[in-house]
């Protein structure tokens, strides 16, 4: 309970500082985060990349699946949630959280050795950012992944799928209601490889 009051509390002191870099007053649900999960496949993952965490509402159900030996990297420009995610994460082999601007995931991704990765995870409220932030950011992570990789994000309005569609194809999309606010939760892949088969699953 201490732990979600903190949570609670530093997720709507984030919004009221800076309400373009976060999209609710509360933390994301259980239900939110087993959703997006649910529309990956990560016993065929190596490398992932969350790109902000937050507090880690989605970054605890996508580490306790992650399979043994890959590799998850978070990426948040709040130092306060990368210093909250450190403390709460110490001592994770496969995680690394780096305080940065998705615009610079590339660039971020090579600093660390790391080349294309099989999954993108994304809980940025592109609606709050601005069209031509968000779109410097999905072209970003649509060149950082995989050939067979997969980008899979949640919003609080359906008003992304368009821009979405230009960098990615749609797979999947579903509504879960049990979040505050409700939210859009797209599951996709990159256009170069959208007719071959995948592991992306219709959410339930």
């Amino acid at each position: 309970m201490a732990r979600s009051l903190k949570d609670i509390l530093h997720t709507m002191g984030h919004f009221i500082r800076s309400p373009q870099q976060i999209g609710a007053v509360v933390p994301s649900s259980r239900f939110l985060a087993r959703r997006m999960m649910d529309t990956l496949d990560l016993r065929r993952t190596q490398t992932i990349v969350e790109l902000g965490a937050g507090t880690g509402a989605i970054t605890t159900e996508l580490l306790n699946r992650t399979p043994p030996g890959s590799k998850v990297m978070i990426i948040d420009a709040n130092p306060a949630a990368v210093s909250i995610l450190k403390q709460r994460l110490a001592g994770r082999e496969n995680l690394l959280i780096v305080e940065g601007d998705a615009r610079e995931l590339q660039t971020i991704l090579k600093q660390h050795n790391l080349g294309r990765v099989d999954a993108v995870v994304s809980s940025l409220p592109y609606a709050s950012l601005g069209e031509s932030i968000t779109r410097s950011i999905l072209a970003a992570a649509a060149e950082s992944l995989a050939p067979d990789g997969h980008f899979v994000a949640f919003q609080y309005t359906p008003l992304l799928r368009s821009t979405l569609e230009t960098y990615f194809e749609i797979q999947s999309s579903s509504v879960e209601l049990r979040n505050f606010p409700p939210a859009v939760v797209y599951g996709c892949v990159s256009r170069k490889t959208a007719h071959s088969p995948t592991s992306l699953k219709e959410s339930a």
